[in-house]
């Protein structure tokens, strides 16, 4: 199928992004740990992450796939792009004069915690005047991302990501040469540099779009009835499609009242994120614009073979991802960022907070998965209330459960948000008549599970035994021999019984699965 193969092709280059993002995070642990100027950084790297996450992911996406492909079949296409394109760059140039004044009230909103003392709040409006620039490069990338989208191209947009990751890392290591020693002037020259890295995402989406004889122009803005459906589908488009990043926000801003908890709150998401981006935006991105097209022909058998292939493959990893993240929570944070400023007891709060946001990552996969069939029809009104009851489920855990728990209270209500978001949509999906999983998909995805519940026993047994070699005191060469160890024997073990068990049709295989070339209800 064209939308696994795509899909394959989007989780290698997020894999990549991802990779290099773990890279830079660790150094930024060792030089910043977890304290006041670290908190102020996360906090001015969120925001502009937020946004981004939030409109490329989720908002322009979803609204603008289908309603571009309506346009298409008018011979207007071009003209929806130039408009769309011209008026979502005028609102993010307003927003964002508008946040660059009134950054000391939006930092007030965001973190109320930091107002306690520490020095927090003027740091982080100043690290967010420079970062929250990054909001222009934004709204160049996710129109010209969709474009490409719609296109069938996703290779660009999934590798742009990389870039900021690249210029914060090479930002760290030429650090010492500029004499950036003390934490403070660190942290600015990371701000600069996250800045510096949006402005190369922009110009490599613009310059796919060129190479691939796509255009976008700043024209005169003009209402269009066409232009005005696509605002009112993105407005609920941001919560629906972007409900993880909603809920790491609403984290953010109850943890700020806990020096360092927005920081262990950070690298825990980031390590979570790390199988949930490579599902999210692969599928999301690729499997959209494929079920819109089936939609528009009304084409309802390639509709369940395009979902229970999508089911299958967020299924195939969320459950082991999540399993493994749980039960090596510990040595996972402490191999990868206890070192320099970032102690033992950050290691230990972090890997507190993973394993709560690690819970609720098989809900978070499946949202993404079943969101698209609700947008491609666009219906966006029944998700979007939807994400609205699970946001509140995480406001109201997260402020119950943070005064007892603390960081590990907020990433447990995420989890059990998820959950919530998930039950809805599929009970709302059921009952459209949208969900329809053909006949292999029901016979291979609980054999799926049952052999992601075996590599867990398997892997908890193996780290039990090996527990002398993943503490502090060993070798980093032997924690991480021996954590590797443990995560590609468990990967062996769980491709092995997904194998035997008829998870993976034996007559397909693995290489089949994920790029696509499963028949659909074989």
């Amino acid at each position: 199928m064209a939308f696994l193969r795509n899909a394959a092709s989007v989780g290698v280059a997020t894999l990549l992004s991802r990779i290099l993002g773990f890279l830079r995070d660790t150094m930024v642990a060792a030089a910043l740990g977890a304290g006041p100027v670290a908190d102020a950084f996360v906090v001015a790297f969120r925001l502009p992450s937020l946004m981004r996450r939030l409109f490329a992911e989720g908002a322009v996406n979803t609204a603008f796939v289908p309603l571009h492909a309506e346009a298409e079949r008018h011979g207007e296409g071009e003209a929806f792009s130039d408009q769309v394109f011209t008026q979502v760059a005028l609102v993010f140039f307003l927003a964002s004069a508008v946040a660059l004044l009134a950054m000391p009230l939006l930092i007030g909103l965001i973190a109320p915690g930091f107002g306690a003392g520490g020095g927090r709040v003027d740091l982080a409006v100043a690290l967010s005047r420079i970062t929250f620039s990054y909001c222009l490069a934004t709204a160049v990338m996710v129109v010209a991302s969709a474009v490409l989208n719609v296109h069938g191209r996703f290779t660009a947009a999934a590798y742009a990501p990389a870039l900021v990751n690249i210029v914060t890392i090479a930002a760290l290591l030429g650090a010492p040469l500029l004499g950036q020693g003390d934490q403070e002037a660190l942290a600015r020259l990371l701000a600069w540099s996250i800045f510096v890295g949006g402005l190369a995402q922009g110009a490599l989406v613009f310059l796919a779009l060129h190479r691939a004889g796509l255009r976008l122009r700043l024209v005169r803005p003009v209402w269009t009835p066409a232009v005005r459906r696509f605002f009112l589908l993105a407005l609920p488009g941001v919560l629906t499609a972007g409900a993880t990043q909603v809920n790491a926000f609403i984290g953010l801003i109850v943890a700020s009242a806990d020096p360092g908890a927005v920081t262990w709150l950070y690298y825990a998401d980031r390590l979570y994120q790390l199988p949930l981006g490579i599902i999210a935006v692969a599928l999301g991105n690729a499997l959209l614009p494929d079920l819109a097209r089936a939609s528009s022909r009304g084409d309802p058998q390639a509709e369940s073979g395009i979902l229970s292939r999508a089911v299958e493959f967020s299924a195939f990893l969320s459950l082991p991802a999540a399993l493994a993240l749980i039960v090596l929570a510990g040595p996972i944070v402490s191999v990868l960022f206890e070192r320099g400023a970032f102690t033992a007891d950050d290691s230990t709060a972090t890997a507190l907070a993973l394993a709560g946001f690690a819970a609720g990552l098989p809900a978070f996969a499946g949202a993404k998965v079943l969101q698209p069939l609700f947008f491609a029809r666009v219906r966006m009104r029944l998700p979007f209330l939807i994400a609205l009851v699970g946001a509140a489920a995480d406001v109201i855990l997260s402020l119950a459960l943070f005064p007892v728990w603390r960081q590990t209270g907020i990433a447990v209500a995420a989890a059990v948000s998820g959950w919530i978001n998930l039950v809805l949509l599929l009970l709302a999906a059921r009952r459209s008549g949208l969900l329809r999983l053909d006949a292999a998909a029901a016979r291979r995805l609980p054999r799926i599970a049952a052999a992601a519940i075996l590599m867990l026993a398997v892997v908890y047994g193996a780290a039990e035994a090996m527990t002398g070699w993943l503490i502090a005191g060993q070798s980093l060469a032997l924690r991480v021999a021996t954590l590797a160890l443990l995560c590609g024997g468990g990967l062996i073990v769980y491709l092995s019984a997904c194998w035997l068990l008829g998870g993976i049709d034996r007559g397909t295989g693995l290489r089949r699965l994920l790029t696509g070339e499963t028949a659909a209800g074989k």
